[in-house]
């Protein structure tokens, strides 16, 4: 295991924190004693000055809140790199407001070169989707996944609600699959997940097929097709699954037996499909239905649990569970 000095765990931790998205956070004596002014240095060219930052800037507002911070617990402590200043000025003295879309950079682990970049949203909804930002629990699913690699080796995967695309790109850059499908049913999320999967594949070789567009990643296939839960009669995807996931899409009790159906649909093409779809339990009436939905359409259940994040940084406080699906009365190969 690799052993940092106080310096470079302060620098590592700050950069994290700025990775994250997080601008509230808190520096011991110890570590404001351990910013100098060349450990500065070193935080801005992991951060600001890092050329994939340069390339696809994180918002505004938040560097503004991220930097407001760090010289509340920098000054009057340690001498101040002017870069810090530079950039503070430049950010506020732009009058463009808040950004409608900025990018997102989430760290695999502690390898800073082991990123995944996203375009996203500021805004809850989007033209009536609340698909153009990362959830909570789509972070939850991914970290789960990653720590379960071997479980994915080689399979079919298809997401359905893939959102902006966080967890099949995630799956695809980290995961050895065979191929990744995702799935959603607004036109403006599809085109953000293309647009994502060209920023983090920049070489993909894209193809536009009729019912989906088509890229082939670094030998593995990544699909992008548009799924309507409400009509599953029309649903044809290139691959049957071995493996189904979803993250934050059983909010909705309207959305239940739609959803239901459109598993029960697959597990009729492939008896041994194993699913699992990531919860954020908001409100419990609404999940014991899904789950009663579930066996209503002969599917069992099992819920799984992550008792603290590994890979990626979410909540763990949150009332959360990853629901693993099967046809009842089949034999799963996983776990």
């Amino acid at each position: 295991m690799t052993k940092y000095t106080e310096s470079e765990t302060a620098i590592y931790k700050l950069a994290k924190h700025f990775y994250n998205g997080f601008y509230k956070f808190y520096l011991s004596p110890q570590e404001v004693e351990s910013l100098t002014w060349s450990a500065q240095e070193k935080l801005l060219n992991l951060t600001l000055n890092n050329n994939l930052l340069k390339m696809y800037p994180v918002s505004s507002n938040f560097c503004r809140l991220f930097l407001k911070n760090i010289l509340k617990c920098l000054e009057g402590r340690q001498d101040v790199h002017e870069s810090i200043y530079d950039y503070l000025c430049s950010i506020m003295s732009n009058k463009q407001g808040i950004d409608d879309f900025y990018y997102r950079h989430y760290v695999i682990g502690s390898n800073f070169s082991q990123i995944v970049t996203l375009k996203e949203s500021n805004n809850m909804v989007v033209n009536g989707t609340t698909g153009m930002k990362t959830w909570e629990a789509a972070r939850l699913l991914t970290d789960w996944i990653l720590t379960n690699k071997k479980f994915f080796y080689n399979k079919k995967i298809l997401e359905l609600g893939s959102g902006i695309g966080f967890t099949g790109i995630t799956v695809t850059k980290f995961c050895d699959t065979t191929s990744v499908t995702l799935t959603d049913c607004h036109e403006d999320v599809l085109n953000a997940i293309n647009e994502n999967i060209i920023i983090n594949f920049p070489v993909t070789s894209q193809r536009l097929e009729k019912e989906y567009t088509e890229n082939d990643v670094d030998g593995k296939l990544m699909r992008v097709m548009m799924l309507d839960w409400n009509d599953i009669d029309q649903i044809e995807v290139p691959d049957i699954p071995d493996i189904i996931i979803g993250a934050d899409i059983v909010y909705d009790p309207c959305i239940l037996e739609p959803l239901c159906k459109v598993l029960q649909s697959f597990f009729l093409k492939n008896k041994s499909i194993s699913a699992f779809i990531a919860c954020i339990i908001r409100n419990e009436d609404t999940f014991n239905k899904f789950i009663q939905t579930l066996a209503d359409y002969n599917m069992k259940e099992e819920k799984l649990y992550m008792p603290e994040n590994i890979n990626l940084e979410w909540d763990p406080s949150v009332n959360q569970c990853i629901v693993k699906i099967n046809l009842k009365d089949t034999y799963s190969v996983f776990l």
